[in-house]
C-alpha cells in the first residue's frame, strides 16, 4: 500500500493536483481512496460532486471523503473530554462555555489524521491520497504525536497511580470528580494509535510527502522551507509539483516582466529539492474541476509514469551535535572530494558537486551559526556550524 500526502501553501492548487493524481491512479486499475483533512474542504468542488464524511464512490476504483474533524475528535477522546468538562463545570463561574474552553488548537485536525490509519488498517485500498491542510498546519500535526507520547510515558503512569491511591480523597475534598479508568485507557490508546500512524508515515517505502508550489519566489521559498522542515522531522518528500506555470504566449505585453522571474524560480526548484522528482504543470485554460479535466491534467503530469511510484527514499540531510558544534550531514555516495564546493549564502547552504548546484534552506538550529568548515569521507559530507 502507498500513502501520498499532498501539502503546500494555500492557493497553490494542491487539492487539484491530489485529485488529478487520484483519478490517474484509479483509471490504471488500482483501488484508491482520496481524503481531505483540510477544514476548508474543496475536494468536493474539485471532483464536482457531493461528498460526505464516509467514503463516497466517485467511479469504480475511486472513493473520496471529506473528514469531519468534530466527529473524529469525539471518537478519539470523548471520555477524556467529558471528564475535563466535569472539572471545568464544577469550578467555573457562570457564563463560561466549557465546550469553547476545550477547543484546543489543532486537536480536531490531529484526530482527523487517524482516519488515515483506519483506511490503512482496512486493507481496502492500494493507494491512499491525503489532501492536507496548508504546510505549517500539516507540520504541526505531524510532530504532535511525539509531544503526546512524552506526556503519556512520563506523566500518565504517575497520575494514574496517584488517582488509584488518593483519587477518592481528593474528590471529596475538592469536588473534582475522580477520573474513571476509561479516561486513562482512552488517552493511552489514542497516543499509541498516533504513534503507530507516525511510524507508518515515516516509512519512506509506504508514505511520501509531496509539496505543491507555484513559480513565484515567495511561494517557492515557502516550499523550500517546508522541504527542510519535513526532512528535519524525518518524513520523506519524494516529489515536488510546480503548478500554474505561465505559457510562453502569455508572457507578453503586461506580463513580460514575469519571464525572468519565472525562469529563476524554476531553476531554484531544480536546485533546491535534492533527488525529488519535480513535476511541472502549465497554467490551464480552464479551472481544474470535474473528472474529465482532472484526467487530462493527470495525463499531462504523469504520461506513462505511475504516480504511486516511490521517486526517492534518500534522507535529504541529518543533523548531529558534537561537543557544541552542529553538524549538517549530506549523503554523497558517488562524489569525489575534489568535485565538492560548499558555501553559505544568507539562510541557504550552497552545495556544488560536479558543476551541479544544490541549495538547502538551513534549519533554525544552524541558520544563525557560522559555517566553520567541512569534511568528506565514506560518502558523507559533514559541514560544521558554530557560534562566533
Amino acid at each position: 500500500m502507498r500513502i501520498l500526502i499532498y501539502t503546500g501553501k494555500g492557493g497553490v492548487g494542491k487539492t487539484s493536483i491530489a485529485a488529478a493524481t487520484a483519478v490517474n491512479i484509479a483509471l490504471s486499475g488500482k483501488k484508491v481512496l482520496i481524503m481531505s483533512t483540510d477544514q476548508a474542504h474543496s475536494l468536493a468542488d474539485s471532483l464536482d460532486m457531493k461528498l460526505g464524511f464516509e467514503p463516497t464512490t466517485v467511479f469504480d476504483g475511486l472513493k473520496a471523503l471529506e473528514i469531519d474533524p468534530v466527529a473524529e475528535s469525539a471518537k478519539a477522546w470523548g471520555n477524556l473530554r467529558e471528564y475535563l468538562k466535569q472539572i471545568i463545570s464544577g469550578k467555573a463561574n457562570g457564563g463560561i462555555e466549557t465546550g469553547e474552553v476545550l477547543m484546543f488548537p489543532g486537536l480536531d485536525e490531529l484526530f482527523s489524521l487517524l482516519k488515515i490509519l483506519d483506511a490503512y488498517e482496512s486493507g481496502d485500498y492500494d493507494v491512499i491520497i491525503v489532501d492536507c491542510a496548508p504546510t505549517g498546519e500539516t507540520l504541526s500535526l505531524l510532530r504532535y504525536p511525539e509531544r503526546l507520547s512524552v506526556l503519556a510515558d512520563k506523566l500518565l503512569p504517575s497520575v494514574r497511580s496517584m488517582n488509584h491511591a488518593l483519587g477518592g480523597f481528593i474528590s471529596r475534598k475538592t469536588q473534582v470528580p475522580k477520573p474513571r479508568d476509561a479516561v486513562f485507557e482512552e488517552f493511552d490508546k489514542l497516543v499509541k494509535r498516533l504513534a503507530q500512524l507516525q511510524k507508518i508515515l515515516r516509512n519512506r517505502e509506504t508514505a511520501s510527502m509531496r509539496i505543491v508550489t507555484t513559480p513565484e519566489r515567495i511561494v517557492m521559498d515557502e516550499a523550500r522551507r517546508s522541504y527542510t522542515w519535513i526532512n528535519e522531522y524525518d518524513f520523506g518528500v519524494d516529489a515536488v509539483y510546480v503548478n500554474k506555470i505561465y505559457p510562453e504566449e502569455a508572457m507578453r505585453g503586461y506580463f513580460a516582466g514575469w519571464t525572468d522571474m519565472q525562469a529563476e524560480s524554476l531553476k531554484l526548484a531544480v536546485q533546491s529539492f535534492g533527488d525529488c522528482k519535480v513535476f511541472k504543470l502549465m497554467l490551464q485554460e480552464d479551472e481544474l474541476r470535474g473528472i474529465e479535466m482532472l484526467k487530462s491534467v493527470g495525463d499531462e503530469l504523469y504520461g506513462e509514469v505511475p504516480p504511486e511510484r516511490v521517486f526517492g527514499c534518500e534522507q535529504a540531510f541529518r543533523m548531529e551535535d558534537e561537543q557544541g558544534t552542529r553538524l549538517f550531514i549530506v549523503r554523497l555516495p558517488y562524489a569525489l572530494r575534489d568535485e565538492i564546493d560548499v558555501s553559505k549564502e544568507g539562510e541557504d547552504l550552497i552545495l556544488v558537486v560536479r558543476n551541479q548546484t544544490r541549495r538547502f534552506h538551513l534549519p533554525d538550529k544552524v541558520r544563525r551559526r557560522k559555517m566553520t568548515g567541512w569534511s568528506f569521507a565514506d560518502g558523507e559530507l559533514r559541514i560544521r556550524f558554530d557560534y562566533d
